[in-house]
């Protein structure tokens, strides 16, 4: 390895939302891996569209985990999948074939919509008066039940290959403070607390994220994040644990407002960590990476332990990682469906978007849900870009059309509404380049033959993605 491939020792979030200079940064540094977050996944149909803009990178050669923090229960993200009781209704039941079944359900669900690796189990054995940032998420204050449900959780997500994170190491269960917001301190910690770890290890499981906690038993100056005595020697050397280590969010107080990104850097990959979790890469990727090509370069961090640290990263990705997904076909087909007699991509900045909104067509009608979801769809793609809205009918705008560079209008049945027809063509008087989507019925064609067109047959986000996709150069 050399210094172009720092990147792979960092997993990122993007929680402000997916936007095309994302991609273009995961196709350059390669990182380790993507965490969604709900914001990235407000729905079926915006998880779909941002799993398709991943899953086109690693078309491209750059492999990286896909991952989210949905644990069941007090903390769940991903849409789509039933509720679940969570962990301590599951711990509660004396039967870890609960746990089995859910890990076995999550798995599959997860499975086929294109993640690849879980942050969970919870293994922390909760506490009397612990802070209510574990609370529901753990199993049990009984580290045998504990151990028992996590360990036929990692089963169950094993079953449909994905890669199980087990947290925090070396154990939350005991803080009275939430590592949100500070550090909590724990000074009792036994081998009930680590236990489940154990267990896990013995199992065989693959990734471990760590706590922002200090455990004066072991290291009273660090986090055990940043502790090569909690890490190294007893995670490492004693537990004989060969996976990787994932430190929790960079972003939480507990470590963000205690140490400088050089501190966090060097501390973290000296004590055998091997991926950091960044999950504001807007706000915290750029020092943390820099601080990492700096300490690689000048030897404060030794070259052999990063290279053993790449090789952990390497191989559970060329174990774990695939190039598609069950339900991709359903992407590939809105992509084929895409009709255009455009025949070059245009390079565009200034654009104005007129999306539609208003009712149904009909009772067998709900493609109105669509509309509403496009706006967040076209900021993610073209940021600076101004949306103006139209009624379906009635033809009439939100707000004044203006001159611009480009305007593309999305069309729904302009034959049957002769003012939404209007509307489209008094377009032309606002821009020299007008490009009308066509959602709904080819027979709108006959109404745009002379101007340039994309036909979608589908009103799904997933179809508007390709379509502009199809036409307009989006980066790299």
């Amino acid at each position: 390895m050399n210094k172009d491939d720092l990147g792979k020792f960092f997993l990122l979030g993007f929680p402000k939302g997916i936007k095309n200079h994302h991609l273009d940064l995961i196709r350059s540094i390669k990182p380790a891996g993507v965490m969604l977050y709900p914001s990235n996944m407000e729905n079926m149909n915006s998880l779909q569209v941002n799993m398709e803009r991943l899953y086109e990178i690693i078309d491209g050669g750059v492999k990286f985990f896909i991952s989210s923090d949905h644990e069941g229960g007090q903390l769940e993200t991903v849409p789509g999948i039933f509720p679940s009781p969570g962990n301590k209704a599951m711990g509660s039941t004396n039967n870890p074939k609960y746990a089995y079944d859910y890990g076995d359900y999550l798995g599959k669900a997860l499975k086929k919509i294109g993640f690849n690796m879980l942050f969970a189990p919870v293994l922390d054995v909760i506490a009397k008066n612990a802070s209510p940032v574990v609370g529901l998420r753990a199993y049990s204050k009984n580290e045998e039940i504990v151990s028992a449900c996590g360990n036929n959780f990692i089963k169950g997500l094993e079953k449909n290959e994905i890669i199980a994170t087990c947290k925090h190491f070396p154990g939350h269960g005991k803080a009275v403070q939430d590592s949100h917001y500070e550090i909590p301190v724990i000074t009792d910690m036994d081998e009930k607390d680590i236990y489940p770890f154990e267990k896990a290890i013995e199992l065989g499981t693959k990734s471990i994220m760590t706590a922002h906690v200090i455990y004066s038993t072991y290291d009273e100056q660090n986090i055990a994040t940043l502790s090569k005595s909690i890490l190294k020697d007893f995670l490492r050397d004693k537990l004989r644990y060969k996976g990787i280590i994932i430190s929790d969010a960079i972003e939480m107080k507990a470590i963000h407002d205690n140490y400088s990104p050089k501190e966090i850097v060097n501390k973290f990959f000296s004590a055998t960590g091997d991926i950091l979790l960044v999950g504001d890469a807007d706000a915290n990727f750029e020092p943390l990476y820099n601080e990492l090509q700096k300490s690689f370069s000048n030897g404060e961090i030794k070259k052999g332990l990063m290279e053993e640290s790449y090789k952990r990263i390497l191989s559970l990705q060329e174990q774990y990682i695939n190039t598609t997904y069950e339900t991709r076909f359903l992407a590939q087909i809105a992509e084929k469906a895409i009709n255009t007699n455009i025949q070059n991509k245009l390079d565009v900045s200034n654009v104005v978007f007129v999306l539609p909104q208003g009712d149904p067509l009909s009772p067998a009608d709900t493609s109105n849900k669509d509309y509403i979801e496009y706006k967040a769809l076209v900021k993610s793609m073209f940021e600076s870009s101004k949306i103006i809205t139209y009624d379906v009918k009635q033809g009439t705008t939100d707000s004044p059309l203006a001159k611009s560079e480009i305007i593309i209008s999305f069309v729904v049945d302009s034959f049957r509404f002769k003012n939404q027809l209007k509307m489209q063509k008094k377009l032309k008087l606002f821009s020299n380049e007008v490009i009308y989507i066509i959602l709904r019925n080819e027979n709108d064609l006959d109404n745009y033959k002379e101007e340039k067109y994309i036909l979608t047959n589908s009103t799904k986000p997933i179809s508007i993605y390709y379509a502009l996709k199809s036409v307009l150069n989006l980066g790299k």
